[in-house]
């Protein structure tokens, strides 16, 4: 696959991935999903859950498949950048690989929300829906810190991107360390801001990266010895 080939898709892969969670963010808003209270009765779950049954299997989707295509993503670039085998390389994956199964745990939970609730399992539908609500704090504690510090210590040594998106990058990082620890103690709605910083990243690094996809420089190139 050729270089300018690979950026590309990578730049797609972010693109979509964030088009992907903002329909998720937007579906649960626009039909009062994502407005329960976390103190919401077994009776409003149960009719949320059964009125818009096939909308929390919709969520579910894209939640996890823009989660996979952001991951994909944050490792592509570290790849690109040359820092796949260096420490920061392999926090980006550690972390990518943590917001993965917060994503897809946070998913079961969310299908059999929907699915106890068509079963007449009522309380078991309330159950998932309050271990659910739980995860909007964990992706600011660990995962989302990790990638970002790392890779924002990857592209300020490389010229994949310019340098202002290394530090960008090192503010969402701090910024979401900061966050996970006070919207424990007061209100998950600091995480929405601060995801909504992380799409406006992703979009302007992903856009950054088809627009340089013919002449930008590949460090990956330069690690590999030249063919006679």
């Amino acid at each position: 696959m050729s270089t300018r080939l690979s950026r590309i898709l990578i730049a797609l892969c972010g693109i979509l991935g964030t088009i992907l969670l903002g329909l998720y963010f937007g579906v649960g808003f626009s039909t009062g999903l994502a407005q329960l209270p976390p103190d919401a009765t077994m009776a409003q779950v149960v009719s949320v859950a059964t009125q818009y049954y096939n909308l929390w299997f919709l969520g579910t989707w894209l939640q996890a498949t823009g989660s996979l295509l952001s991951v994909v993503f944050f490792i592509a670039l570290a790849h690109r950048a040359g820092g796949a085998a260096r420490l920061a390389g392999l926090l980006t994956v550690l972390g990518s690989a943590v917001l993965l199964a917060v994503v897809l745990i946070e998913g079961v939970f969310t299908i059999d929300l929907a699915q106890a609730a068509a079963n007449g399992h009522q309380v078991t539908s309330l159950t998932s829906f309050d271990i659910m609500t739980v995860f909007t704090y964990i992706y600011p504690i660990v995962p989302a810190p990790v990638i970002f510090l790392a890779l924002g210590t990857i592209l300020l040594g490389s010229g994949l991107l310019p340098r202002v998106f290394g530090y960008l990058a090192f503010g969402l990082g701090i910024a979401f360390a900061v966050v996970g620890l006070v919207a424990l103690f007061t209100t998950p709605i600091l995480t929405i801001v601060v995801l909504s910083l992380q799409a406006l990243w992703v979009l302007a690094a992903a856009i950054t990266l088809l627009v340089q996809a013919g002449t930008a420089f590949d460090a990956t190139e330069e690690l590999q010895p030249k063919r006679p």
